[in-house]
């Protein structure tokens, strides 16, 4: 990756983790002035970086204020986890990298899902999987039940580019030839992509929206897409 992307990348992704455990882990313990500052400064580099002409910035501002767990803190972590590890991963395809840029994706993908799971109101089955007691693609099934259940379109589709974007970050393969490595990660990115863009769509419906416009989120997804 560019230096000056692979520091920003390195900066950002600690904080957008240490942003998960200040929200979701009781026992976090650090400043949230100085975690607040360096997400939006973060962000604020990212959307330079992106030439997003202040989408991503205003978008990670408006969800930072004011400030606390309860007030749209779980957007934010998407909303930054979603796309630095999207930007990583073209930065990695760009470099030949390809293997990296599947895992990375990989890693996105399955955190979209569990959103997507917590605003259908089955986190059980995030539960299940993440203690070994189901495989991913028993998991990816029973969510698409679920949305099917709910009358959610393109259920299946979801659950399919899950597990395309999951079967390249674990089941990388080394003897295919670099044009198709190439291609086999730029299709787990763009696959990632989409499974963002219905996850939008998938939580507004379900009554538990994304608080950040769905149109300046999709813009962003496809600056990033762009740039394969």
């Amino acid at each position: 990756m560019a230096a000056g992307f692979s520091s920003l990348d390195q900066r950002l992704s600690r904080d957008v983790r240490d942003l998960h455990n200040y929200l979701w882990d009781p026992s976090w313990h650090g400043s949230e002035k100085v975690l607040r500052a360096n997400l939006l400064k973060g962000a604020r580099a990212l959307d330079v970086f992106l030439r997003a002409g202040g989408r991503l910035r205003k978008s990670a501002e408006g969800l930072a204020e004011p400030w606390s767990r309860e007030h749209q803190g779980a957007s934010l972590y998407e909303l930054l986890d979603d796309t630095v590890g999207l930007t990583a991963a073209t930065e990695l395809v760009r470099k030949k990298r390809n293997r990296e840029a599947a895992a990375r994706v990989e890693a996105v993908a399955e955190s979209t899902s569990i959103g997507v799971c917590s605003a259908a109101k089955c986190f059980e089955i995030v539960e299940e999987w993440e203690s070994r007691k189901i495989d991913f693609q028993a998991y990816t099934r029973r969510l698409a039940n679920v949305l099917q259940s709910k009358f959610m379109l393109q259920a299946d589709q979801f659950r399919r580019l899950l597990n395309t974007v999951h079967d390249f970050g674990s089941n990388w393969d080394g003897s295919a030839t670099p044009a198709e490595q190439t291609l086999a990660a730029r299709t787990a990115v763009e696959s990632t992509a989409w499974c963002i863009r219905r996850s939008l769509a998938f939580r507004t419906l379900l009554g538990e929206p994304q608080r950040v416009a769905e149109k300046d989120f999709e813009a962003v997804l496809d600056m990033i897409v762009r740039r394969l």
